[in-house]
């Protein structure tokens, strides 16, 4: 079939002359250059050249396949020549991406000891704050960019924040070569996705406007394209396609026994990265949960290879709990305020949940920050709860106050301030570490709180309980002002650009000036020269009043809880 193809493809003529095809008759030469109906007519036997037939993409394919083996080949040698760490055993053999012929290092960007430094910063301060891509302790800086150029270039400028203009230009390299890779070339890799969950996990340090969801996207596209969402081998009823031009490399893909660990801590990490990100921000995620990330997770923490695999099987089990918590309804907040309700019920189900989770920690739960924060912002979410009670009037069938949704308002204003306090009790400067996720529940810890306790002094009254605790969370808030401004100085860049640290300051300086006003409503506002829109929250003196209990659950006409956030915020997630 080939051989014919092929010689078709080479004939310039065809066997018909050009008086047969038109009459569309049978042409006969019986060994003779003019056929007999010709000779018989006595007409002049006129050749006909060939149409092309075509044979699929036969050929296309054929290159294709010639490529891949040549790709394959290129691998292999490669492997061959390098050890491998213990942690990659069992990783995906892709080839790595080359970002260009010349990296940032041969650009002149940085100094290879500069970017060794970058790297040992990453793996000794940033790492327990994203425990998603594991970088083994001996492997070096050049061997990062030999082996994984794209991870290492997310690397830098994930841990240049020491030098925001340094930053900024790594950060336009890396939008170049996630351009050049995914959209131009379309070529995706497992280097391509640890380097897209590095970067997206330290956003906040990046150029604005920030993009968190669309480089979440490009990750979870290259989690499905590669079929890290399921286990190798997952056999289906179903019919899939298969097609002919599909290198070798990702057909043995699919024929593995089992992903390594270092796939399924990017299974995992890309849901933390999803799901903690869309519940504070109120989008839909669009890498839900499965029990196959939670069989990763198990893997992950049983087979312990990182010094943070132990705890990784808790963070997919409360963010389970967290999801559970998020899909709480308008329903349940208006039945919160009747004592022995359904909604009652299932909240207190849902306390109970979180009280279990920490009872059943086989360590401390504030041992590791991650998960101490990631467990007060699931707490703050539920007791969030407790407006209700305070929002909407007392029935005349209940008795008079609410001992249960005043111990939701209490429990909401104890995690609000713990979340705070996990972030100020961590040594000090060490919070240049953390990740955009925790910068984001602890922005969230201080508006919900604030909400709360505005909410509280200005329907509860004088009581010394709410007096205490407005009087504590404001010195809170003046203790996280003081920390971040030291940040807010020391990494003033060259150019002038508004450091990250600067931009999270101008927001708790705000929610101070709010409740100075409250305290004090015919002092004269003071003016700032901020121009991000600060002078619009300045004059609002009903910023939290004018936000229903039902603001703070999903709902399709909820918008007043995003809105909030977005501005407060002012771009921090993207």
């Amino acid at each position: 079939m080939a051989s014919e193809a092929w010689t078709a493809e080479l004939s310039p003529l065809s066997r018909t002359c050009q008086n047969c095809a038109d009459s569309k008759v049978r042409c006969v030469r019986n060994g003779e250059e003019v056929c007999t109906r010709c000779r018989r007519l006595g007409k002049e036997c006129v050749e006909r050249k060939a149409r092309r037939r075509f044979y699929g993409f036969q050929k296309d394919l054929k290159i294709k396949a010639l490529e891949s083996k040549i790709d394959e080949l290129k691998r292999t040698r490669t492997a061959s020549s390098r050890s491998r760490s213990p942690n990659s055993v069992d990783s995906i053999d892709a080839a790595p991406i080359h970002i260009a012929e010349e990296d940032v290092i041969d650009h002149g960007f940085l100094s290879m000891d500069m970017a060794e430094s970058l790297v040992h910063t990453f793996k000794n301060d940033m790492l327990s704050h994203f425990p998603f891509v594991i970088i083994p302790p001996l492997v070096s800086a050049a061997d990062l960019r030999r082996e994984k150029p794209f991870l290492f270039l997310a690397i830098l400028v994930s841990a240049s924040f020491l030098d925001v203009a340094l930053q900024r230009a790594l950060d336009a390299e890396v939008k170049k070569a996630v351009a050049s890779h995914m959209i131009i070339n379309g070529k995706i890799s497992f280097d391509l996705l640890q380097g897209l969950m590095v970067y997206i996990a330290w956003t906040h340090y990046h150029a604005r406007p920030h993009r968190y969801s669309q480089f979440m996207q490009l990750a979870i596209s290259i989690i499905i394209e590669l079929r890290l969402d399921r286990a190798p081998q997952t056999k289906t009823w179903k019919t899939g396609i298969r097609f002919a031009d599909q290198p070798p490399s990702e057909i043995e893909t699919h024929t593995r026994p089992y992903w390594g660990l270092d796939e399924q801590r990017a299974i995992v990490g890309c849901y933390y990265l999803a799901s903690t990100i869309s519940i504070l921000t109120q989008k839909q995620s669009n890498f839900p949960h499965t029990p196959y990330i939670e069989s990763c997770s198990k893997s992950v923490y049983n087979a312990g290879g990182a010094p943070y695999d132990k705890y990784m099987f808790y963070i997919v089990r409360l963010q389970v709990l967290a999801e559970k918590i998020d899909r709480l309804s308008i329903r349940h907040a208006v039945e919160f305020g009747s004592p022995g309700s359904a909604a009652e019920l299932y909240v207190t189900s849902l306390k109970s949940d979180l009280e279990t989770f920490v009872a059943e920690l086989p360590f401390g739960l504030y041992d590791f920050p991650l998960l101490a924060i990631q467990f007060q912002t699931a707490e703050l979410c539920l007791y969030q709860l407790s407006l209700s009670a305070i929002k909407q009037p007392i029935l005349t069938h209940a008795p008079p106050g609410n001992r249960f949704g005043d111990e939701f308002l209490y429990a909401a204003l104890v995690a609000a301030s713990s979340t705070l306090n996990v972030y100020l009790s961590l040594p000090s400067a060490s919070e240049t570490a953390l990740s955009n996720t925790q910068w984001v529940q602890l922005g969230f810890a201080m508006i919900v709180g604030s909400k709360l306790i505005a909410t509280a002094s200005s329907k509860l009254g004088p009581e010394p309980a709410v007096a205490q605790r407005r009087a504590s969370w404001i010195s809170t808030l003046e203790q996280l002002r003081l920390r971040i401004s030291v940040l807010a100085t020391a990494h003033t860049s060259q150019s002038r650009d508004r450091n990250v640290f600067d931009y999270f300051q101008q927001r708790v300086v705000y929610i101070q000036r709010w409740f100075d006003r409250q305290d004090a409503p015919a002092a004269l506002s003071i003016p700032t020269s901020d121009s991000e829109g600060f002078m619009y929250w300045e004059n609002r003196h009903d910023l939290f009043a004018d936000i229903n209990f039902e603001d703070f659950f999903t709902s399709p006409e909820d918008e007043h809880l995003n809105v909030a956030i977005d501005r407060m915020m002012n771009g921090w997630v993207g």
